[in-house]
């Protein structure tokens, strides 16, 4: 069946809907309602995975993780913003979105994300690239097991808990619905799944995230003044955003630059400005690959307050991205001239 996905981010529960037929592909185009969640859902850590199996409706099968890349954004995007900063007890420390989005081969689907926590603290120490990794490799096996849809229960052996779920619109399955239909804790409807044997194997170590990498991020231009960058946990969102900035226009196959502002959990706002050269502008790193690439590159820049990444995929391509926090005294722009 579906081989383990597990790293830091732990184990996770799967209700798997499987079809006969073709992949799917993804593109930008997004369609979302969101829904504040007052009561958490009441579970135990999860050591294994579930699969629920149910009959096919559908031809259209899931695309593989290298089609998946603005689905993966969206949902990790929505992760990060819903952490908040500090501790509230006033705070909903859950909530969710459903969001349609249309393939770059007009291939539709809709995906149902829901992150909360069950401690006092609404954090965690997840990061986007195990968050990443563990749903291309989720998907990657979905595909090859040609599913139509599935809900992965995300467990990262602390008190936060993401619940994931991902369907072809063609299939007619509702996510959220078939979420909460499967996931343990929740109410459930009499769907007539199937339970598979449960299953148990070691965690994927951490350092096996690096080797599969395939990005080198080389630093210059750097700057050391009063404003730095904030550590990695508290930039979360502003990584997965950068990713992104770069993943849309290796789609596009454009050259022309792309800059902004974004701004962490902190209360720092970096500037950036990206651009590509070499063959088309474009690489053929997945989306999970670049978010990998600048998470790891953002450990070692706690006392930076500007920088110039060059990022080498073996290739002709090259993505240069200047970050700034103090964009007055250094912008983004002129830092990879």
């Amino acid at each position: 069946m579906l081989s383990t996905v597990s790293g830091r981010i732990g184990w996770v529960l799967l209700g798997l809907f499987l079809v006969p037929g073709l992949s799917s592909a993804l593109t930008a185009g997004t369609n979302s309602t969101a829904t504040d969640h007052g009561e958490l859902v009441s579970r135990t850590a999860d050591k294994h995975r579930v699969f629920h199996q149910w009959a096919a409706t559908s031809m259209a099968i899931l695309g593989a993780s290298s089609t998946l890349g603005i689905v993966m954004n969206g949902i990790i995007a929505n992760v990060f913003t819903w952490v908040v900063n500090k501790p509230d007890a006033n705070k909903i420390c859950g909530k969710s979105k459903t969001v349609s989005v249309t393939g770059d081969d007009g291939a539709k689907y809709k995906y149902y994300a829901y992150s909360y926590t069950t401690g006092d603290n609404c954090d965690t120490t997840q990061r986007a690239m195990t968050l990443s990794s563990a749903l291309a490799d989720a998907f990657n096996d979905l595909h090859k097991d040609r599913a139509m849809a599935v809900c992965l229960d995300l467990d990262h052996g602390g008190t936060w808990h993401g619940v994931v779920g991902l369907a072809t619109e063609e299939s007619g399955i509702d996510p959220q619905k078939a979420c909460a239909d499967h996931h343990k804790g929740a109410k459930r409807s009499p769907v007539g799944f199937r339970q598979l044997p449960e299953s148990a194997k070691p965690q994927r170590a951490e350092a096996g995230l690096e080797k599969r990498t395939g990005i080198d991020v080389t630093r210059s231009s750097e700057k050391k003044e009063s404003t730095t960058f904030s550590e990695p946990n508290r930039s979360q969102s502003v990584i997965a955003k950068l990713a992104f900035a770069i993943y849309k226009k290796n789609l596009s196959q454009s050259c022309q630059p792309v800059t902004g502002p974004v701004k962490d959990r902190n209360g720092v706002t970096y500037h950036y400005h990206y651009r590509a050269s070499g063959r088309n502008c474009d690489t053929t790193a997945e989306y999970r690959t670049i978010v990998s690439a600048l998470d790891k590159a953002w450990d070692k820049m706690g006392d930076l307050s500007a920088v110039c990444m060059t990022l080498d995929h073996g290739g002709t391509w090259r993505g240069h991205l200047g970050v700034s926090a103090m964009h007055s005294e250094y912008p983004a722009d002129k830092l990879c001239d």
